[in-house]
């Protein structure tokens, strides 16, 4: 009977504060209105100091431009990416995700936190405008859309920069992302077709799932200006397309990029591959994972440091800079992580 007291309490005072809520959001003293991506006019406060993410994409974002305005997170992070992540954003409260197959966002657990606007970051979906407005209203809380592709991340870090007043920081993650979009063009616009580097990802247990081309998760393989033999239909669940290691021989990769070390040495150790010129050549590498895959897992800001990596790898005539000192780089200004030798080697290890 006490449980279900206390439930209906929280759930009253959940109810009571969307009530005191106007279809339009709060309203703040001195609050402005901000412009979010979805066309939509949103009054926040003058100076925001706590924000929450939609999801992890967000969240990842968020984390790079404002980790200590984070008023909670989307989902735990990786034991893998605690190694990198100060322990005092570990246990922050957890709201779950807006959006996906897995939506689990938890209005209780938000209300309860009391940010001062809620971030959704992605993709322009069909009904934003009405899913954010819908999403707002529910929780009493301003939320904003910000529009976030790889494409688009210079002019996502300046929206933000808007939003937080985290400006200075903000326009030095936009020039940053710019700067590495931009050199990724340049090589693209001037490789030869006939020096595209054939490359091969390899996904699941035995390396015969993949990020097909054309598919959201390849897009690094694609900005890169490598080609992409997996010219099948991409996988709409998020495992990636599913191949027969016939077709894999017959595009005959010079490169493999194996998701974890325990495809990579199946694909070393298993002789069914080795007539294969990436094996042959011993150019199968392992896709760099921490805090977070370097090329696709999740398709945020992170896929800027595979860019820079698979160049190394592919075109090392055209991506000139020392590899160490751009994965470095990328790491303190992006993660505010200062690597030592040591953690650089740990990280990139079988991946170079």
């Amino acid at each position: 009977m006490k449980k279900y007291w206390a439930g209906f309490v929280l759930l009253f005072a959940a109810v009571l504060h969307i009530s005191c809520t106007s279809a339009a959001g709060p309203a703040f003293a001195g609050g402005r209105s901000f412009s979010d991506s979805a066309g939509r006019s949103v009054e926040v406060s003058e100076t925001v100091d706590s924000l929450a993410p939609s999801g992890p994409l967000a969240q990842i974002v968020l984390y790079t431009l404002v980790p200590d305005k984070l008023a909670g997170i989307a989902a735990d992070f990786s034991r893998e990416a605690r190694e990198y992540i100060d322990e005092k954003y570990w246990n922050l409260p957890k709201f779950g995700q807006f959006y996906g197959k897995n939506a689990t966002l938890n209005m209780e657990a938000l209300i309860s936190a009391a940010p001062q606007v809620v971030v959704d970051i992605g993709e322009v979906k069909k009904a934003i405008r009405e899913d954010m407005d819908a999403l707002q209203q529910q929780l009493g809380i301003p939320v904003v859309f910000v529009k976030a592709t790889l494409d688009t991340l210079p002019e996502t870090y300046s929206l933000l920069g808007e939003l937080t007043g985290d400006t200075t920081r903000a326009e030095a993650l936009s020039a940053y992302s710019g700067k590495v979009l931009e050199h990724a063009a340049s090589v693209r616009a001037a490789l030869p077709e006939d020096e595209r580097v054939r490359v091969y990802a390899a996904m699941g247990k035995a390396g015969l799932n993949t990020n097909a081309k054309g598919s959201f998760h390849a897009e690094v393989l694609e900005k890169v200006g490598v080609l992409n033999v997996a010219d099948v239909r991409p996988d709409s669940k998020g495992g990636g397309s599913a191949v027969s290691f016939e077709q894999i021989l017959l595009w005959n990769p010079r490169i493999i990029l194996a998701e974890t070390e325990d495809v990579r040495k199946h694909i070393l150790d298993d002789p069914v591959w080795e007539s294969i010129d990436a094996v042959k050549n011993g150019r199968v590498y392992r896709i760099p994972s921490a805090p977070y895959s370097f090329i696709s897992n999740p398709p945020s800001v992170n896929r800027l440091l595979g860019i820079m990596w698979l160049g190394h790898l592919t075109y090392p005539d055209y991506y000139s800079r020392e590899l160490k000192k751009d994965v470095k780089e990328f790491y303190s200004l992006f993660y505010s992580i200062d690597l030592t030798d040591a953690q650089y080697e740990k990280i990139m290890k079988n991946s170079y």
